[in-house]
């Protein structure tokens, strides 16, 4: 029976995750016997890049863990005054959407990524005043520790601010004010094309010594190299959703309104 659960989940979780693997096995199967498509190659790039991903699983993974506690501090600051955390119940979807999961959502995440990347590598040459060349940006042929901290920080960054938007959009939640009866969507600014496009235009700014065309086919290689990475994230989140839905909004505190269709 309990092999049988195994198996029943396992098969589960690769359906939510396939295209992952369908683009990691991609990657893989050209870097090693065709050319350097994501910045290694030879029959080393197979350990090297599920190396890769795995460290970046476990990195965007470890945020989503952490959301009751971000949700309970995160109330403190939203449920204040006339203001308050609302759920509409009939916005609330339990179904897998395949396209937010495996289009919008990491594509929302390598431009978020990719925004505060350039904002920092800026401030990085404003600091040392020194040009940035695309061995800044591009991933080095060996482990360097200080950019490992970099990346690290940057997915992180990005995992938490992003399944703390998606917990509440995925749950209904909206921000109400009780004197106005204004109901608005937190964090509508940052939308889903605002992170995308300027996150691939400030990249896209960094490989301005480069042909346009390069510039693009790096820029390429780099959203292949995440995309893998930033899909199992968002099936994890919803697994997570999935399983902590009561103690989330428990924590977050909301007040439950029904709403007619």
């Amino acid at each position: 029976m309990a092999a049988y659960q195994m198996k029943n989940i396992l098969s589960k979780i690769f359906k939510l995750m396939w295209p992952a693997v369908a683009v990691l096995l991609l990657t893989v199967f050209i870097s090693a016997f065709w050319g350097k498509f994501t910045f290694v190659t030879g029959m080393e790039s197979i350990w090297k890049i599920l190396l890769r991903f795995f460290r970046l699983i476990i990195i965007l993974a470890l945020p989503i863990l952490f959301l009751p506690y971000i949700s309970a501090f995160m109330q403190y600051l939203l449920n204040r005054g006339n203001y308050r955390l609302i759920q509409f119940r009939v916005e609330r979807n339990r179904e897998f959407n395949r396209q937010h999961s495996w289009l919008i959502r990491p594509l929302q995440c390598i431009g978020l990524a990719m925004l505060i990347a350039a904002k920092f590598i800026t401030v990085l040459q404003i600091y040392t005043g020194e040009a940035i060349t695309n061995s800044t940006v591009l991933p080095p042929p060996h482990f360097n520790l200080g950019r490992f901290l970099s990346i690290t920080a940057i997915a992180m960054t990005t995992s938490l601010l992003l399944s703390f938007l998606w917990t509440l959009d995925d749950l209904g939640i909206r921000y109400s004010n009780r004197k106005t009866g204004e109901v608005r969507m937190i964090g509508k600014y940052i939308g889903i094309l605002l992170p995308i496009i300027f996150g691939f235009y400030g990249i896209f700014s960094l490989f301005e010594i480069h042909e346009r065309l390069l510039a693009v086919q790096y820029i390429f290689q780099m959203v292949i190299v995440l995309y893998p990475p930033f899909v199992v994230m968002t099936v994890l989140h919803f697994l997570y959703i999935e399983k902590y839905e009561s103690t989330l909004l428990e924590k977050l505190m909301t007040a439950s309104v029904n709403v007619h269709e």
